[in-house]
């Protein structure tokens, strides 16, 4: 472990069944090192006086010897020691410890000189060892030690083995004494295993010495080595290519500059500085991780290549021994166990190859193991912040997501630009697990923007652990360029698209928008307190977008996706909204909290049609037609669009904002076809199915008008209608007005008969086209109008024309589809007769064209009844002269 840290330590041990405890303990608290040795384990962590905090983590069972030191022995009395704990090792039945100064300690038996302190076989006060200082580190076998000092490797204890790589003759050491074969070697790394020793010189060659028998040291089949050997990796060649189950790995280049090593009871393991791992010696219990465990011993290292899935093993940084286990710490901090024994894999204690400790986030820096259990450290880490990005006038609430929180009641984040920082306190979230803060104001140290920002984490207000996401500090004076559409129906639905002024940086970290809606008041409104009041967190961190927080506002908020300078959202539906206003305010949050307090201006709306003014016109088109309905409003972009089945057309239309209705002018028929010719049969199938026409306001969204008609009124012919003038008036209007059924005259007719039917017709025909032509009618009496597919509107009317260009509307009676009649109308003419034109309309605008008149016969106001009749015998006299003679 590099500097005092915090972080977590988890603990595997028979107690939880091999799997992985958190010991919450150590949660905020500095740890400075994990050791121990053959049964023990230590946790040293840095106190708040910088006095080092021992914590045992083994059973008091294992203190064999009962000569483990603790704070609560009574021979601290005794014990004189001003310093801190850098670091502890056991052996068997021994314990050395070494301080912050270099200083090395030892107490427990001296089986074999195991204390360094000459002939003393045994020691329940920790003393020093005066033979050497200024040691870096230490480590223990199970009645051996060795220790580096500035480079210098020093052993004494237990030799019988090799162990010790001073001489051939030297069994056993009872103080430090030099390893003359390092004498111009300066060594970096040093491990024990149970009775043989491993070394690393400054080129990163490892060396090995003492018990062989297994293996262990990697320099083949041997009982012991008596001075240092160096170890070759290239002996044996790593697994055979075929022997992989999955996958295929192409040749890598190795380099052996060992990096990490250690020793278990008779298996060796070391990580080269590009991260292979290998392994070698007694393999028993799968310790090696090769997946042959039938074969009991590897005598020379061999490269680890899979996992137990067959998956190729990454890179490795870091490797550990225990006795029958080995784990690894991968190059990004994921952990690694195999072998036989507690290996932090629930219930499952038996792995030939390497298998990943899965926890989530984690990564591990520092391991240590002894005979049956092994402890890891994870750093605290600073994954990720929510929001990642706020606007330089702060008040961003964040959290702070990561591994290792814990409410110390001193943590705390500052936001670092440059030289220049501001810290601000945090809360622990005990259900998340993070920490949550405030941000700070930045615009008094920035004056451009954005600017991503380092957030530094602390538990202490010392140590500070950097968070691994930056924060993104943007301009304040953000603000929407334009909206489009304006305006929308109150169901929403439709994509509203808001165009922002938003530099590239920026825009890479909006990955949480939110649309704010806020009905505006009627009254004139504040707009330096609106931007305050939206300008502040409305919600906290992970709040959504429709939770009641936001109420406060009176805001509504949908979710937003921005790309190339748009953002885009779908609008809400407000149907249900209790406002007095369908005007509202539109503002983004780009961090998904706080808005730009500077919103625009969007239009809801809802639109009741009522009807079309006139619903038809003829084929030329031309007409004006009025939608009249509630909630109507101008807009830059309303339209009409008329669809076939040939095809649309867009249609301008006006606002008239007095009577607040809109107006257009029908178009020919002819242009709604899609471009094509217009032929009859085109022609007849718009004008049977009609057109669809829908009214936009806001150029997206389409609200459906009703179907309009294209129909061409056309006069075949005009004849009398008589009613019989005995009878009743009622009888007589209901005559009138009711609908006749249309009545086919040639139906189960045929040949005499039929002909027969046809001369009556015909004559019936002649005699009516007589009475038109050549006798006159008076206003007040009725007037059959013939023609096809006559409709029945609202706005059906009779034209008469006279004098060229006069006319009088009148409304016309629908018989059935091909009969209308109209009672004549007080027409303004000189006494006498006039043929007076007969046009109709469906639509009140558009007129037919047929060219029919009949003979109206006006008299002065001043006439008297008798005056009149005289005048009408004279008149119909001229009118038979008129007549042709019958043949």
């Amino acid at each position: 472990m590099q500097l005092p840290t915090f972080g977590e330590v988890f603990l595997t041990t028979d107690d939880v069944q091999g799997g992985l405890e958190n010991l919450k303990l150590f949660k905020g608290k500095l740890i400075s090192s994990l050791c121990g040795g053959c049964r023990k384990l230590f946790v040293i962590e840095e106190g708040l006086d910088n006095q080092g905090i021992i914590s045992t983590l083994h059973s008091p069972e294992h203190d064999e010897y009962d000569q483990t030191f603790s704070q609560d022995s009574n021979n601290l009395q005794s014990f004189d020691f001003k310093g801190s704990i850098k670091t502890i090792v056991t052996g068997k039945k021994h314990t050395v410890f070494l301080s912050d100064q270099g200083d090395i300690y030892s107490y427990g038996y001296g089986e074999y000189g195991a204390l360094g302190h000459g002939g003393i076989i045994e020691l329940s006060i920790p003393k020093k060892i005066i033979r050497i200082s200024k040691v870096d580190t230490i480590a223990c076998g199970e009645y051996h030690t060795l220790a580096l000092s500035n480079g210098d490797l020093f052993a004494w204890g237990r030799g019988f083995e090799g162990q010790l790589g001073i001489r051939k003759d030297v069994e056993t050491a009872a103080s430090p004494m030099f390893l003359s074969y390092f004498y111009k070697n300066r060594i970096k790394l040093i491990a024990c295993g149970a009775y043989h020793s491993l070394a690393v010189d400054q080129q990163g060659a490892l060396y090995g010495w003492g018990e062989a028998r297994f293996g262990q040291l990697g320099t083949g089949r041997k009982v012991s080595e008596q001075l240092p050997s160096r170890i070759d990796f290239l002996l044996e060649q790593p697994m055979n290519q075929s022997e992989l189950r999955v996958g295929k790995f192409l040749p890598q280049e190795t380099s052996f500059q060992v990096v990490s090593i250690s020793g278990g009871y008779g298996h060796s393991a070391a990580v080269t500085s590009t991260g292979e791992l290998y392994t070698w010696g007694f393999n028993q219990r799968g310790q090696l991780g090769n997946g042959d465990k039938d074969k009991k011993s590897t005598y020379y290292p061999k490269r680890l290549m899979q996992d137990i899935s067959g998956i190729q093993l990454p890179g490795f940084s870091k490797v550990m021994c225990g006795y029958y286990t080995t784990y690894a710490i991968d190059q990004k901090g994921g952990l690694w166990s195999w072998g036989g024994g507690n290996l932090g894999h629930q219930n499952d204690k038996l792995v030939d190859l390497p298998r990943k400790i899965v926890l989530e986030d984690r990564k591990f820096t520092n391991m240590y193991a002894n005979g049956q259990a092994a402890a890891f450290f994870a750093s605290l880490r600073t994954i990720s912040m929510k929001p990642n990005h706020g606007p330089s006038t702060g008040g961003t609430i964040i959290s702070l997501i990561g591994t290792g929180f814990c409410d110390t009641g001193r943590q705390s984040a500052r936001f670092k630009l440059g030289d220049q920082y501001t810290e601000v306190g945090c809360e622990y979230d005990s259900l998340t697990d993070s920490f949550r803060c405030t941000t700070p104001n930045f615009e008094e140290h920035l004056d451009k923007y954005p600017v991503e920002c380092v957030v530094e984490v602390t538990l202490d207000g010392n140590v500070y652990v950097e968070c691994e996401q930056k924060f993104l500090v943007y301009s304040s004076k953000i603000v929407i360029s334009s909206l489009y559409p304006k305006c929308a129906s109150i169901q929403g639905g439709t994509t509203l698209i808001i165009n922002i002024n938003i530099d590239d940086l920026t825009a890479s970290y909006m990955k949480h928008l939110n649309i704010g809606f806020q009905p505006r008041n009627k009254k004139k409104e504040d707009k330096s307190a609106m931007k305050q009041s939206t300008n502040k967190p409305l919600n906290p961190l992970d709040l959504s977008i429709n939770d009641p927080e936001l109420d406060k506002e009176n805001w509504m908020c949908v979710e937003g996706f921005y790309e190339k300078g748009k953002i885009s959202c779908t609008i809400p539906n407000v149907s249900q909204l209790q406002t007095d206003s369908l005007n509202f305010n539109v503002d983004v949050s780009i961090n998904g909290q706080q808005f730009t307090g500077n919103p625009m201006v969007f239009r809801f709306y809802d639109i009741q049609i009522k009807e079309l003014q006139p619903d038809n016109v003829m084929s030329e088109g031309g007409a004006a037609v009025k939608i009249i309905g509630d909630g109507f409003f101008d807009t830059t972009n309303k339209r009409v669009i008329f669809k076939t089945l040939f095809g649309e057309r867009l249609i301008e239309i006006m606002w008239d904002k007095q009577d607040r209705f809109y107006s257009f002018v029908a178009p020919p028929l002819s242009w709604l076809l899609g471009g094509q010719q217009p032929t009859p049969e085109l022609l007849n199938a718009v004008k049977a199915n009609g057109v669809t026409a829908l009214l936009t306001l806001s150029g997206i969204e389409w609200i459906p008008i009703g179907t309009f008609y294209y129909i061409d009124p056309e006069v075949l012919r005009l004849g009398p209608f008589v009613v019989d003038e005995k009878l009743p008036e009622e009888l007589k209007k209901q005559l009138i007005h009711q609908e006749e059924q249309e009545i086919d005259h040639f139906k189960d007719l045929q040949g005499a008969d039929l002909q027969k039917k046809k001369d009556e017709i015909q004559k019936q025909l002649e005699a009516e086209e007589q009475e038109i032509n050549y006798f006159f009618k008076k206003t007040g009496q009725y007037l059959s109008v013939y023609g096809e597919n006559l409709a029945n509107t609202e706005s059906l009317l009779v034209q008469f024309i006279f004098n060229g260009n006069m006319a009088v509307n009148q409304k016309a009676i629908f018989k059935n589809k091909s009969k209308l009649v109209v009672q004549i109308p007080e027409l303004e003419l000189p006494t006498g007769i006039h043929d007076v034109g007969v046009e109709i309309t469906f639509n009140g605008t558009s007129f037919s064209h047929s060219g029919k008149v009949f003979k109206y016969m006006s008299f002065d106001k001043s006439l008297n009844e008798q005056q009149k009749l005289k005048l009408e015998d004279e008149e119909i006299k001229k009118l038979k002269k008129t007549q042709p003679k019958k043949k």
